[in-house]
């Protein structure tokens, strides 16, 4: 295989330069056979995704149930924002601890924790043990998926990852149109908790394929001290508790407290303050293998595509929670019938990103693509800001598909973008950045709309005359009152006002979504247009040597 030569991005070279023995370029790049093991080990990270997609959509037509079954009133944000901060602060270790032991343990590890976690959420008799719970999962989950695009980049050529990185997007998309109509049927026939019950059978099954299969190469160390002596124990530490505060500081503010409270300020100063720490730690001369590395922002590529995808999958997110939440209030919808009603967001999302992945693999050009994406995005939620109780299906329905459109077109191409203007060596720590901001962006997918929603209801609360409904609805509980008896027990007069009232709140936060997706549509300019590498040079990879060994002494 021919070395990579990464050229200085200066303003005179505006590409980054390969050497590669492609005879055309501009084509698609020759394919080579693939192995058993290489189709196995790729089948049991394709069940993995759709175990960890299943559960990050499954609640989403269940959480008004486990709200009120639990009695968690305005605290239900923490259900969904405890499994989004664990997925998200975990990554940069994640990535750290791949480099230094290998990818086999870490996964097996994260796959426990995941199953372990669905045990817990099922079983959840308080509010307390549920959020552990999802915190359990998330740290899993956000690992889970980190490993399989580090495993995926391994085996692969840059060229060539978008296309099976499209074809493990399929089987996670699978996860994430069944996860709101399961949860719906789920909690129609029998009760919320078999939401988290029904990924412990296939988290199991993907434990015992990743011990049959999961066998790579990996460098080692001499002994197990000098390889925790590499992990950047500090470094780690200071970045997952700042990451934490702030979170917590944005989550609660304006929903737990108000913004002027202490008890808002201060986690927010203090994880920013802690960032400021981190960036400092990594740069000094003191931490000898940072978690995050400096050299991953040293061009403006790799930083605007850290951009987009933290963008891209906050919109995810967004959707994905808040159109089923639109049936199932402004339309009065089952939470199963707005399962069914979301789904031509998740079906489209499915094709369109597979062939995305092949235009992708095709052309080589990601810019055309984030371009597309965001531009669809933003059409999107500038449609979505007109539904009311009116709309016809035809019009929602094909909204979806402009949404499927968007999301689809990006999620396939961020990585290859900023590992386009990384070397090889980078893989595990630019798909662990990578990773940590879109579990960041889905955080803030679900806590950027619930602020809006909710300080839009309380501007909004004295148009309703009904003094019990505005007490109801003042008091936090206007997210969770979805499907509620309070809605059927509504006086006509009472119930239009109400339904107005929840109508012009998601309008508000359709505006929201439409301006990230304009921000992101300009950022994309910053990008430059860069080759993507068609041959491999890793120290890790499939263990092809150990399959030879068997098959001699048998």
């Amino acid at each position: 295989m021919q070395d990579v030569n990464i050229t200085d991005t200066t303003e005179k070279h505006s590409e980054v330069q390969f050497s590669s023995s492609s005879p055309n370029p501009s084509g698609p790049p020759a394919t080579t056979t693939k192995s058993i093991r290489f189709w196995l080990l790729f089948s049991s990270l394709c069940l993995a995704a759709f175990c960890c997609n299943l559960e990050a959509t499954v609640l989403t037509t269940v959480i008004p149930l486990i709200v009120r079954d639990l009695h968690v009133k305005d605290q239900y944000i923490w259900v969904n924002a405890s499994y989004a901060i664990a997925a998200a602060v975990i990554q940069p270790l994640c990535g750290q601890v791949s480099n230094i032991f290998g990818r086999r343990m870490p996964m097996l590890l994260a796959l426990a924790l995941f199953t372990f976690g669905s045990g817990i959420c099922g079983g959840a008799s308080s509010t307390a043990m549920l959020i552990a719970g999802r915190t359990f999962q998330g740290l899993g989950a956000g690992s889970m998926m980190m490993l399989m695009e580090v495993i995926t980049c391994d085996i692969l050529p840059l060229r060539e990852r978008s296309k099976y990185l499209g074809f493990m997007l399929a089987f996670a998309s699978v996860g994430v149109t069944a996860g709101p109509t399961i949860g719906g049927a789920l909690a129609s026939r029998s009760t919320w908790r078999w939401a988290f019950y029904v990924c412990v059978p296939p988290g199991g099954s993907c434990f015992l394929l990743a011990v049959a299969f999961l066998r790579l190469k990996s460098p080692r160390e001499p002994t197990w001290k000098a390889a925790l002596l590499r992990v950047d124990v500090l470094g780690n530490v200071i970045f997952i508790a700042s990451t934490s505060s702030m979170l917590l500081g944005l989550i609660m503010g304006g929903q737990l407290y108000h913004w002027s409270s202490w008890r808002i300020v201060v986690p927010i100063v203090l994880g920013a303050l802690g960032w400021f720490l981190f960036a400092f730690h990594q740069a000094s001369p003191y931490c000898k293998e940072p978690t995050i590395p400096p050299r991953l922002f040293s061009n403006r590529t790799a930083v605007t595509g850290f951009a987009l995808v933290f963008l891209s999958c906050m919109l995810l997110e967004w959707i994905v929670y808040f159109l089923p939440y639109y049936f199932q209030t402004v339309r009065g919808s089952s939470a199963l019938r707005s399962g069914v009603q979301s789904l031509p967001f998740n079906c489209f999302l499915v094709p369109v990103a597979a062939i995305n992945g092949q235009l992708l693999f095709k052309f080589g050009q990601y810019k055309p693509l984030h371009w597309a994406g965001f531009g669809f995005v933003a059409l999107a939620a500038g449609l979505f800001s007109t539904m009311d109780s009116n709309t016809s299906t035809v019009k929602w329905v094909f909204w979806q598909f402009f949404a499927s459109c968007g999301i689809g077109s990006l999620v396939m191409s961020t990585l290859p973008a900023i590992q386009s203007s990384l070397p090889e060596s980078d893989v595990a720590t630019s798909t662990g950045v990578h990773a940590f901001l879109r579990n960041f962006g889905f955080a803030w997918g679900f806590t950027i709309p619930s602020l809006v929603f909710n300080n839009r209801v309380r501007a909004g609360i004295n148009t309703v005359e009904d003094p019990e409904v505005r007490a109801i609805i003042a008091s936090g509980d206007a997210y969770s009152q979805a499907n509620s008896p309070l809605f059927a027990s509504l006086t006509v007069k009472a119930k239009e006002q109400t339904i107005r009232l929840y109508t012009v709140s998601l309008r508000s936060l359709w505006y929201a979504a439409l301006a990230f997706s304009l921000l992101g549509f300009i950022l994309v300019f910053l990008e430059k247009r860069i080759k993507l590498r068609e041959s491999l040079q890793t120290q890790f990879g499939l263990d092809e040597k150990k399959d030879s060994e068997k098959e001699t002494k048998g």
